[in-house]
């Protein structure tokens, strides 16, 4: 249908002695972080035109009752966590529909509009996408819309947050092999768009197998939720590797997944077959285009705890639910085509992928660093100055730099810690 509208054997042995630690503690807490802090301007989706977006949304899909959507929440909940294996006969369900549009949609979308803010700051390909005058978009099992409505958020928290008063035309793509959900998505994306001053929507929705899509010329590849349930076996991993090889070699792309240890250590490895087949290259989490260092242990999985701000509604539904972590839990994966551009080897950008792990009279915290290593680097309470003070004050996601990075990890007291000029995103006006 259509409608408009370097590292010593020493050092070695003493980051895996500390790994250990970091494995016998409670993984909430491990990964667990306020993310970009919803507390700043910038963490509020780059501006309150992004999170109307969502709100206009979800006024549109208010129709059942409280009490009601909150049994069809925990349902569709338990099927995702415990019984993924009745994923394809179940997930089509009018209630679990029902939960989609009215609560999951809501709570999802932001999820995108964050790690696009994140590319943006980091790549020129998707910074782009905000001053187009018509920007073209493919949502591969697009569902009820919460992919597209968050790209919808993000685009409109950009152009505010510049600002831009253009005209814009949105031409959104959808594949949705299921009919139900794509009606549910046309009217969802519909309600965002109309909240965007300026822009005006074109859609396409195709009710099909995104796996027999040959994906038309556009400037964004999204796909939330969906690839995990392809990567089962060792020929549908095969097949799925080259499906999305063929999709990250034509746009921009960005993936979600959801933060279930299983599903996000499959979106890892699928991270090191699309970097061995060549043709494309990662934007973000990821600092550079090594193999995972993170894969080399069975226990860890590199996913996001963003702490959000949830809507009304969704915020309703979890006190009946009884759920009180106001986080987005995902894992992501963004690349562009080609190679890798150039990247200084000095001084060495580090993510933080751990909150601050209390150990007596010092603090830790793992970091991902730009040489590919998986390091755990410390600063003693006593050497904590205010030069340095930024390794403990940094939320967990920032890309940080040391000067001087130590060899044995350990910051010293006359060391300086800087936030990367490309942390994130972009600064809000």
């Amino acid at each position: 249908m259509r409608t408009s509208a370097p590292f010593s054997a020493a050092a070695r042995h003493a980051t895996l002695r500390a790994l250990a630690r970091v494995a016998q503690l409670d993984r909430a807490s491990v990964f667990g972080t306020d993310g970009w802090g919803f507390e700043s301007l910038r963490a509020r989706l780059l501006h309150a035109a992004a999170r109307q977006c969502i709100l206009a949304v979800e006024a549109a899909n208010t129709a059942t009752p409280d009490r009601d959507l909150a049994k069809a929440v925990e349902r569709l909940s338990d099927l995702y966590t415990t019984r993924r294996g009745a994923l394809s006969s179940e997930q089509a369900d009018a209630s679990y529909l029902t939960a989609k549009r009215e609560y999951f949609l809501a709570s999802d979308a932001p999820k995108v509009a964050l790690a696009l803010a994140e590319c943006a700051g980091r790549s020129e390909a998707f910074a782009r996408l905000a001053t187009l005058e018509t920007v073209r978009v493919t949502d591969l099992g697009a569902g009820v819309g919460a992919t597209s409505v968050g790209f919808l958020a993000w685009l409109a928290g950009e152009r505010a947050r510049r600002p831009m008063t253009t005209p814009v035309r949105v031409e959104l793509h959808a594949v949705e092999l299921g009919e139900p959900a794509a009606r549910a998505y046309e009217a969802s994306v519909k309600a965002a768009a109309a909240a965007i001053p300026g822009a005006t929507l074109a859609l396409m929705i195709e009710a099909r197998d995104f796996r027999r899509f040959t994906t038309p010329a556009c400037d964004l590849i999204l796909c939330q939720t969906a690839i995990n349930e392809l990567l089962v076996g060792a020929e549908h991993e095969r097949e799925t590797v080259q499906l999305v090889s063929t999709w990250s070699r034509a746009a921009p792309m960005l993936v979600i997944e959801p933060a279930l240890k299983t599903t996000t250590r499959a979106l890892m490895a699928l991270r090191d077959s699309l970097i061995k087949l060549g043709g494309t290259h990662v934007v973000a989490p990821c600092l550079h285009q090594l193999p995972c260092p993170m894969r080399a242990r069975e226990g860890d999985w590199c996913h996001e705890a963003r702490r959000i701000e949830p809507t009304p509604r969704v915020a309703a539904i979890d006190k009946i639910v009884g759920r009180r972590d106001e986080r987005a839990l995902f894992a992501f994966l963004a690349t562009t085509p080609g190679a890798a551009p150039a990247r200084a080897a000095e001084p060495v950008e580090l993510r933080i992928v751990t909150d601050t792990l209390g150990s007596r009279g010092k603090t830790e915290r793992l970091v991902c660093r730009a040489d590919g290593e998986l390091r755990l680097m410390r600063l003693l309470d006593r050497e904590t100055t205010d030069a340095n003070r930024l390794f403990l004050d940094a939320v967990r996601g920032d890309v940080v730099t040391v000067d001087p990075l130590p060899a044995n990890d350990r910051i010293a007291p006359a060391a300086t810690v800087h936030r990367s000029a490309e942390n994130r995103g972009a600064q809000p006006a």
